[in-house]
């Protein structure tokens, strides 16, 4: 994906901040990913440790970081991309505990963290990402990570995929293993995908069949669609199979399993 932060930075520094009415006057969904509050809705839910410290891993031009600042005491934004980091460092230029710092997960040498959470920026190798990411947590620390399905049914349907995708089976195997037994993983299913979230199921909140017939609005579905989505996910929620076909995951990982 392209850096658009060079021209994000002259329309934020035009509308003096408003990103509402920048995305109501300048429709784009680069600009709509980058900038709607609709994002924070993945983790707004989530009980932060307040006196936590949190290392987000690709800045995502700070769709995401205020978010953090407000509920953490220090966060820590780590992209090998300084325009990207020079955007997110305007848009939160009122919050005084971040750090921003140009470098790559590999290369990252300063550890503690209570929270790293990659949120649609893990990259190949992925295990060796993965590990990398865990080595830089506190012991009781969780590793939060959102990544597209490879499997989503969006994508079967013509939608445009990340180049980075994983199915549920490689993602619970990247972080607890293949006996599964290495941590404990917590999915959660963002409708419909973790950049726009309107809805979160959770493996202990399913959707049923009648839930998502009217399939939830996703502003990169093609013009024309290969199937009825809303159709396909009746028959995937009635099958019990929702979990295998989401159209991406939300995941929160311990090294302890639960009680």
């Amino acid at each position: 994906m392209n850096d658009i932060s060079p021209e994000l930075k002259k329309l934020f520094v035009k509308y003096n901040g408003d990103t509402k009415k920048l995305l109501q006057e300048n429709p784009n969904l680069d600009y709509l990913y980058a900038l709607s509050d609709i994002r924070e809705n993945l983790l707004e839910w989530y009980e932060f440790d307040e006196e936590g410290s949190l290392l987000q891993v690709g800045s995502d031009y700070g769709a995401l970081t205020n978010l953090y600042s407000r509920r953490v005491r220090e966060v820590t934004v780590l992209d090998p991309d300084s325009n990207n980091l020079s955007f997110n460092r305007l848009r939160n230029e009122k919050q005084g505990n971040i750090q921003y710092i140009t470098g790559d997960l590999d290369t990252f040498e300063e550890e503690g963290f209570d929270y790293v959470v990659l949120v649609g920026s893990l990259k190949p190798p992925y295990d060796k990402h993965i590990r990398k990411a865990k080595s830089l947590l506190k012991p009781q620390g969780k590793l939060i990570l959102s990544i597209c399905n490879r499997l989503g049914l969006k994508y079967q349907a013509g939608a445009i995929p990340d180049k980075d995708r994983l199915s549920r089976t490689e993602v619970l195997e990247l972080l607890c293993g293949e006996d599964k037994r290495s941590g404990n993983a917590e999915f959660h299913y963002p409708m419909p995908d973790y950049r726009l979230p309107i809805t979160l199921y959770s493996d202990e909140y399913l959707p049923g069949k009648g839930d998502l017939t009217h399939a939830i609005l996703a502003y990169d579905y093609p013009k024309y669609l290969k199937f009825d989505l809303g159709k396909m996910f009746d028959e995937v929620c009635e099958g019990k199979q929702f979990e295998t076909f989401a159209n991406s995951f939300l995941t929160i990982w311990s090294r302890h399993e639960k009680n």
